[in-house]
């Protein structure tokens, strides 16, 4: 039985119904919040330090179970228990399968109830002391799988400045890990019991990041039906990782600098002053001081942000670690699916080595995604790997090969903000077709032939992705 005061938040539209709740509950045990809607519930668990949540599954003009899909998506591990006075087989299964910690009806049991969310607590502990062990012994995410003298050395400048409440800047190409970066940096920190928020800047126009970040009040503006906590009071206490900073409008960046000057901020239409409690990590995949030379970036919020930088490498540059992210992808992927494949054959090994990974560690981990997939036995082939990498034409051209060192070639840029959401396999495809693109010099029907599509396929696909370009058929 847990021996400290749980939170629990009840999220119902009667309120009479959760004031009930907490009656029945001793309040010695239990701290009781409340929630009467979906929207309410999302900013509560993401918002506060919550042990367990009882949730409703006929939740007024809300669906229950899409609530608690939208609570597992933002706090995976938290135990969610359903209840419902309408108990039947088909919401007791769809609820465990979107990660519900059990299912009660109602009128409620107090000692069934008691039981269940006292052993919801102690599950939601014992994870969190497991979390704490694995990183102690040194879990790492998988980026950190390395052999490079240049990552050890920055994974280890990483863990001090953990420790530190210092703004930190993450610079590197698409794809080397900033985002898994910043997750080590909060897990090593003080702050590694709080939530860590996380916004990409390119993915909002202007004006939905500026709600997004500062929130607004109510009647601030048409539509604004009900205030709104953004992002940045959100993660109070914990940690806010900005991505893709360089693509921040101008006068989003004079409201950050402020923030960051006074740790104080102000929702949209409202007066008030609100003060947080936040540590910043940003990161940005441009050169900020080119931006800042173009008058596209402020020098005073650069310097800001820049009281620590961490320089991630590419995977061209720390090729020794090839085969050990490979390895490790491979066990990731076969230990999540029926996968056959444990190993690589020598001339597949070979070709990934000296393949120039324009798209980096992102893009080799759905390489293997792509090969294990194909595998039909326990050894990678060279025919698995994605088509791309048995073109005559890339071994000319993008491998590396002799003491000449990498080769330069055209680089496609990717729209982040369309690529959100994807599944695992839509995005390895995105990697595929962009790497194509880029070994045949963006000759759409030299890719289209080498992917083994048809060209209006392939311009199909290059829309959905949003992948961009330049340069016109040769």
């Amino acid at each position: 039985m847990s021996e400290h005061i749980s939170n629990l938040l009840i999220v119902d539209d009667n309120a009479k119904v959760a004031e009930s709740i907490c009656k029945i509950l001793d309040l010695s045990r239990f701290s009781c919040r409340y929630a009467s809607d979906t929207r309410e519930a999302l900013s509560a668990v993401i918002a506060e330090d919550l042990d367990v949540v009882l949730l409703d599954i006929m939740l007024g003009k809300d669906d229950g179970l899409e609530c608690l899909r939208l609570i597992k998506g933002k706090v995976p591990d938290i135990p969610v228990i359903m209840i419902t006075g309408f108990g039947t087989i088909d919401n007791a299964v769809r609820s465990m399968k979107l990660g519900a910690y059990d299912f009660i009806q109602k009128p409620l049991n107090v000692e069934h109830l008691r039981k269940i969310l006292d052993n919801a607590v102690q599950m939601r502990q014992l994870m969190g002391e497991n979390r704490h062990l694995r990183a102690g012994i040194g879990e790492s995410p998988s980026f950190i799988s390395t052999e490079s003298p240049r990552m050890r050395d920055l994974i280890a400048q990483a863990a001090r400045v953990a420790r530190t409440g210092l703004p930190i800047l993450i610079r590197g190409e698409n794809g080397t890990g900033k985002e898994l970066l910043a997750d080590y940096i909060h897990s090593q920190s003080d702050r590694s019991g709080k939530p860590m928020l996380k916004i990409n800047c390119a993915a909002f126009p202007e004006s939905l990041l500026d709600n997004e970040l500062f929130g607004h009040e109510r009647g601030a503006y048409t539509g604004a039906v009900s205030s709104f906590s953004g992002i940045f009071e959100r993660a109070d206490g914990g940690t806010l990782f900005m991505d893709e900073i360089g693509d921040m409008p101008l006068t989003i960046q004079a409201k950050i600098l402020r923030v960051l000057q006074n740790f104080e901020l102000r929702r949209i239409g409202s007066s008030e002053t609100i003060k947080i409690d936040v540590r910043f990590i940003a990161a940005t995949n441009k050169n900020l001081e080119n931006l800042i030379s173009g008058g596209s970036f402020r020098e005073d919020l650069f310097f800001r942000l820049n009281a620590v930088t961490l320089s991630l490498p590419s995977l061209q540059n720390r090729q020794e670690d090839i085969p050990l992210l490979t390895a490790r992808f491979i066990r990731e992927y076969s230990d999540s699916t029926n996968c056959a494949a444990k190993a690589v054959s020598g001339d597949a090994k070979l070709l990934l080595t000296k393949y120039s990974w324009p798209g980096n560690v992102r893009e080799l981990k759905n390489t293997i995604m792509y090969a294990c997939a194909m595998a039909s036995g326990p050894v990678i082939q060279l025919q698995d790997l994605p088509p791309a990498f048995q073109s005559e034409e890339m071994s000319k051209s993008d491998i590396r090969f002799g003491p000449s060192g990498p080769r330069e070639i055209p680089r496609m840029r990717v729209d982040t903000s369309s690529k959100y959401g994807l599944d695992p396999m839509s995005e390895a495809e995105a990697e595929i077709i962009a790497a194509t693109l880029a070994q045949c010099r963006f000759n759409k029907k030299r890719a289209a032939e080498q992917l083994h599509i048809s060209r209006n396929t392939l311009y199909k696909k290059i829309a959905l992705y949003g992948l961009l370009d330049d340069h016109s058929d040769e």
